[in-house]
């Protein structure tokens, strides 16, 4: 466990401020909420037997990296996405009790619950990169086909990124960490949606893809192509379909 969480050089210079100026119970409270809200996506990411990679420490949240086809199970995604937020939802009832029974003060109560409410709403925002996007993503992925919710995605997270600023006008230096953090995720994706999407194809040619209904498409247009889904193309199963695309491999 160790050698997979890792914590970002701007995390370091964060708690370092932090500390200078006195706040040690801020620093403490925040990490330990984004250790939870990690930990709940472990949880459920070994529940599933996915090979964790990677949990990397930032300012304002955690990143958790872990193996996991294109071709996903979207029950699985969705509750390896909602977990941590189902873990701060948690630590709520905790520190409630905590209060209850007089174990922490008001100023500590009061503290927990304005950084924990902050990254929840944080969290939840619909940007490439954060938890809301990548559950908006699953949710549109039952109805929408694949290609088109990457299209979707970007749209929302540019408009939200923007709402986001205007509302961040007198920038702190940790809201410019984050809004570099988000703007570079959702460059990033653009760039690489491409690679995304003809990787979604091939996992289709190259394995066996569970899926849960079958789909008859009208046209050859691989766009349409749904997750958990096995596509015939006027009648062509998806795999000779996708030969005849890539050829044999």
């Amino acid at each position: 466990m160790k050698n997979i969480i890792k914590i970002d050089i701007s995390t370091y210079l964060i708690i370092l401020l932090y500390l200078i100026s006195g706040c040690f119970k801020e620093v403490l409270v925040l990490y330990l909420i984004i250790i939870i809200h990690e930990l709940g996506h472990l949880f459920f990411l070994k529940i599933y037997n996915k090979k964790v990679l990677e949990i990397k420490i930032y300012p304002f949240g955690g990143i958790t990296k872990y193996n996991s086809l294109i071709n996903h199970n979207i029950k699985e995604e969705f509750l390896i996405s909602v977990a941590g937020i189902l873990n701060q939802l948690l630590l709520i009832i905790i520190y409630n009790i905590l209060f209850n029974f007089n174990l922490i003060n008001n100023y500590t109560y009061l503290l927990f619950n304005k950084l924990n409410i902050s990254l929840l709403i944080f969290n939840l925002l619909p940007i490439i990169g954060l938890d809301g996007e990548k559950i908006i993503h699953l949710l549109l992925e039952l109805f929408i086909p694949f290609v088109k919710v990457n299209n979707i995605s970007i749209i929302i997270s540019l408009i939200t990124l923007i709402v986001f600023i205007i509302n961040s006008i007198a920038l702190k230096i940790n809201i410019i960490f984050i809004l570099s953090f988000l703007l570079y995720k959702i460059i990033y994706f653009i760039k690489n949606r491409k690679y995304l999407e003809n990787k979604f194809f091939l996992e289709r040619y190259l394995y066996d893809i569970p899926y849960r209904k079958i789909v008859y498409l009208k046209d050859n247009n691989i766009d349409k192509m749904y997750q958990e889904r096995f596509h015939f193309f006027d009648f062509i199963n998806e795999k000779k379909f996708l030969e005849s695309k890539y050829g044999k491999l």
